[in-house]
């Protein structure tokens, strides 16, 4: 019986040998020279020392986080800051992205077995749920650019899974997870059967993969089920969006609200919101089938044949509470709808005196219904190539993928908006009865004045349910040829690789008629788009030993690669390089160094999407109390169409989002990085089980692919508090049009576009300590890991012409920045295995952050720092079965509680656990 005592979790390693959790480096004794591809190179070496960085997830350490998906597990990484996740509901769509460094995920590539995966729609973006989990060997994430090897994307690093090659055997497994609170139970089960043949010459091998996750709604936990914003005074109260279920109209700038019997009240923003949260949810549920293959066989030492292939069937529900219609519209002033009091208010109103009164109205469509949307997503992939020998140390692999993803999505919940003006367009018939005034389409009137007075009828003719269908197609023609023993200098073999690729993207989105019409009110409209575009490529990459047992110089390595692509779009020609040196002036020291130029080309949702809605939390300057007494801001709220008695008003219903339009742009051109990392690695042969790694990186971007964002284009306008509300640039006014009747901000322009830029600066450190013990059973050790990323700047730069907009998101969170950016990140697992039994706990630490917007006083300015504690416990009742249970958050810690600058759910719940404790337990049978 033998006993580990060890922390594992993913670090910083100079290189990785295997999927196994050693707890001390492989040496030349130790191994027999091998030929391995490291993720981060094409050249196949024995020598695996590399200049940049690499992380290494092992199968062992996946299966002790208890994650069921791998989002759950590499959002605990340090490097990675958390994106979309099973807890993003609006937006979402049940994916799960990677995201390194915070670049966003289209920044970072993903990969499998060093070949591009498939994407979930247009964006181009992998989702990480659709990757095969049980035939995951290990995860390897390498930092830095790598566009020169790997080609576009590859800006904040390479996310690499690499699967297991010749299983043979049976491999069961079950998994179940649920909370302390009882509900958000995720299942999950998977097979795993592989067969090798021909004394060895072949393997074939499927996997088979069933998830079901259940949802949990934000009523279901007491910090979410009511909307919360700020007080004003440093306090959180109840709020909500201005538009309600009894109606709020705006006549002049002035707000009011209808009751239940046609009456009308002034309508106050702090008592009146409408509570959205209880009917979001908070988990989003999911049913997930994917079936994975792979095999290749040995023709000969020149031919090896290869293929993989998967399917994947992926649906998610996403729910919003019901719509809010808002809008201009006429109101009949005589309708029997309307109490006395309204009729005349709407009267002296109607100065045409055509009968009619033009209001903008806020209307929460309740008796339609939820908002929901089904989304059901079916992905398919397959590789083949061939591999082999050449001659002597020359070495080719040649392959092609195709991949298609179909997203089909159906909504319901979904209002016409032409119906909804026709229905409000009421006259009386000859019998006294208040129809529409034009009633075709069987128009039912629509009672909008009060809360619940829309009836059955008029529900049934404003409702319309919408599909749209979305598609991207990948295809990719690659081959290469390597030497990993071109030459030698004398200290040691020169590796050579080259090649050529071809990748060609096209996608589609194809709405129904209704929704390509513009009709639709509910979710968030969007127009079609049908585009592509391909790119031709070669590349090359060269490493070279140049020095080896001289004074000072135990080794010298330099490596280099070139990469020209021509793309079908604006980019056209495009040039990406790298290079780097690797340094031992003892066998116990390694010092490395890499500089890359990486880019990113435009996805076709960037060039070709058509316009969308959405609403993003911003907040309107002209609202606030200064815009009284601020000459500058009183001027322009004024110019802008704001009347002057308003100024200072919450003629905006209170609401903390910005109606706004966004939209691709076939004009951009691509990004392009430069990308430094320096590190050392200490590994001492006079403590032969400890191992130091530091490495510092910078990341600077140009001609970054973003929109500027609705509150950067307010400041743009209006200034802020930092300037004395000048504006920074009058000219982004134009993209801000305002509502002629409530004076709200409603449509602001907010396009893509190749502006400002991001520098990111910081530094990654592990530690590894190992040590036997003389407890317990013979062999007994006792290892300790620890990983973690300082973050010293982050400075974005949303509008490139207006450096005042800067803002360094480093230890920050907010409107700007988004997900926190805590400067220190720490991961740390400890593992006990005593013969049977292993016992492990992983720690994660998430340092304080500050509110990213110095002009604005929000009522939470600070989060705490955060301390999570895992614990996993897996026994191997007999060789062929294992038994594994645990529990996430084993303290139970809630996230932080914010007003009108969270993200969601009143906290940023893809950074900080919005579940609570949560128990899982798995068991695996082997055959």
């Amino acid at each position: 019986m033998t006993t580990t005592l060890a922390v594992i979790f993913p670090g910083t390693l100079l290189a990785q040998t295997s999927a196994a959790d050693a707890t001390t480096e492989p040496t030349a004794a130790d191994t027999a020279p091998a030929d391995i591809v490291v993720t981060g190179s094409r050249i196949a070496r024995p020598d695996l020392q590399q200049s940049s960085p690499i992380s290494v997830i092992s199968a062992k350490e996946l299966a002790l986080t208890g994650q069921i998906n791998i989002e759950g597990v590499l959002k605990d990484l340090p490097q990675l800051i958390p994106s979309t996740t099973g807890a993003s509901n609006n937006p979402g769509g049940g994916v799960a992205t990677a995201d390194l460094r915070g670049l966003g995920a289209t920044r970072t590539l993903v990969l499998v077995d060093g070949r591009r995966y498939v994407s979930y729609d247009s964006t181009q973006v992998v989702d990480l749920n659709t990757i095969p989990t049980g035939l995951i060997e290990r995860v390897d994430i390498v930092s830095g650019g790598r566009s020169a090897v790997y080609g576009s994307d590859a800006i904040s690093g390479v996310v690499n899974f690499v699967m297991k090659k010749d299983f043979s055997g049976i491999e069961a497994n079950a998994n179940y997870r649920i909370t302390g609170q009882g509900d958000g139970g995720t299942a999950n089960a998977h097979l795993l059967v592989g067969q090798n043949f021909d004394s060895g010459r072949g393997n074939v091998t499927l996997y088979l993969d069933y998830t079901k996750r259940d949802a949990i709604l934000q009523n279901d936990r007491g910090y979410s089920r009511q909307a919360l914003v700020d007080d004003g005074s440093g306090g959180l109260i109840a709020g909500g969006s201005g538009s309600i279920e009894g109606t709020r109209f705006a006549i002049g700038g002035v707000s009011r609200k209808f009751g239940t019997d046609g009456s009308y009240s002034a309508y106050n923003s702090q008592t009146d919101a409408y509570n959205y949260a209880p009917y979001n949810y908070l988990q989003v549920p999911q049913e997930r089938y994917l079936v994975s293959s792979q095999a290749h066989y040995d023709v000969s030492d020149h031919l090896t044949l290869y293929a993989e292939g998967q399917y994947i069937h992926n649906t998610v529900k996403n729910q919003l509470a019901p719509t809010p219609f808002t809008g201009s519209v006429q109101i009949d002033n005589d309708s029997s709808f309307l109490s006395a009091s309204s009729q005349a208010l709407l009267k002296a109103a109607d100065t045409d005196r055509d009968g009619y009164t033009t209001a903008t109205v806020y209307r929460r469509l309740s008796e339609v219904g939820n908002r929901i949307s089904n989304v059901d997503n079916k992905a398919y992939r397959g590789v083949f190539g061939a591999k082999g020998e050449i001659s002597g140390d020359w070495k080719y692999d040649a392959y092609f993928s195709y991949s298609h993803t179909q997203q089909i999505e159906t909504q319901s919940g979904n209002v016409s908006r032409s119906r909804v003006l026709q229905g409000l367009k009421t006259t009386y018939d000859s019998s006294g009865n208040l129809v529409c005034s034009d009633p075709s389409n069987g128009c039912v009137p629509v009672n909008i004045y009060g809360a619940g007075n829309i009836s059955s009828a008029a529900a049934k003719f404003i409702s319309i349910d919408t599909r749209n269908v979305s598609d991207i197609t990948e295809k990719v023609a690659s081959a290469s040829i390597t030497n990993g023993n071109l030459f030698n200098l004398g200290a040691g073999p020169a590796g050579l690789a080259i090649g050529t690729e071809y990748r060609d993207e096209y996608g589609s989105y194809n709405p129904d008629a209704a929704l390509s019409s513009g009709d639709v009110v509910g979710f968030n409209g969007s127009q079609g788009l049908a585009g592509g575009y391909n790119v031709k490529e070669v590349y090359g990459e060269l490493e070279v030993p140049l020095l080896a047992d001289k004074p000072l110089i135990h080794s010298l390595t330099a490596n280099g690669a070139y990469r020209y692509s021509y793309y079908s779009t604006a980019a056209k020609s495009v040039s990406t390089y790298s290079g780097g040196l690797v340094w031992s002036p003892i066998r116990d020291i390694s010092l490395r160094g890499q500089y890359s130029r990486a880019v990113r080309a435009p996805t076709v949702s960037n060039l070709y999407s058509g316009t969308s809605q959405d609403f993003p939390t911003a907040t309107d300057p002209c609202t606030l109390a200064v815009a009284k007494t601020n000459a500058n801001l009183r001027a322009n709220c004024i110019a802008t169409g704001v009347a002057a008695s308003a100024l200072g008003t919450a003629y905006d219903g209170g609401s903390t989002q910005i109606d706004s339009i966004t939209g691709g742009n076939p004009n951009l051109r691509e990004e392009t990085a430069d990308t430094y990392t320096v590190g050392a690695v200490f590994q001492p042969r006079f403590l032969k089980r400890i191992s130091l790694t530091v490495d510092y990186y910078r990341i600077k971007i140009a001609n970054y692919i973003s929109t500027a964002g609705t509150s950067n284009l307010i400041r743009a306008c209006y200034g802020d508090a930092a300037n004395g509300y000048t504006s920074y640039n009058s000219s982004y006014c134009a993209q801000l049009p305002r509502d002629a009747n409530s004076y709200a901000i409603t449509g602001a322009v907010n396009l893509l576009s190749n502006t400002g830029g991001v520098t990111t600066r910081g530094i990654d450190f592990e530690a590894r300590y190992s040590v036997p013990l003389s407890i317990g059973a013979p062999n007994t050790n006792l290892s300790f890991r620890l990983s973690g990323t300082r973050l010293i700047a982050f400075d974005y730069n949303p509008v490139a012409a207006i450096s005042g907009l800067n803002v360094d998101c480093a230890g920050k969170f907010g409107v700007t920045c988004g997900n926190p950016y805590a400067k220190w990140r720490l991961s740390a697992r400890t593992t006990l295995t005593t013969g049977p039994v292993t016992l492990s706990v992983l720690y994660r630490y998430l340092s304080p952050v500050d509110d990213d917007d110095p002009t604005t006083d929000y009522s939470v300015e600070h989060i705490k720092a955060y301390h999570y504690f895992d614990t996993t416990l897996s026994i191997d009742v007999a060789k062929r079965f294992t038994w594994t249970l645990g529990v996430n958050n084993m303290f139970d810690r809630s996230p932080p509680i914010l007003g009108d600058n969270q993200e969601q759910g009143n906290t940023y719940p893809s950074t900080y656990d919005p579940y609570g404790r949560t128990f899982f337990s798995g068991v695996t049978l082997k055959f």
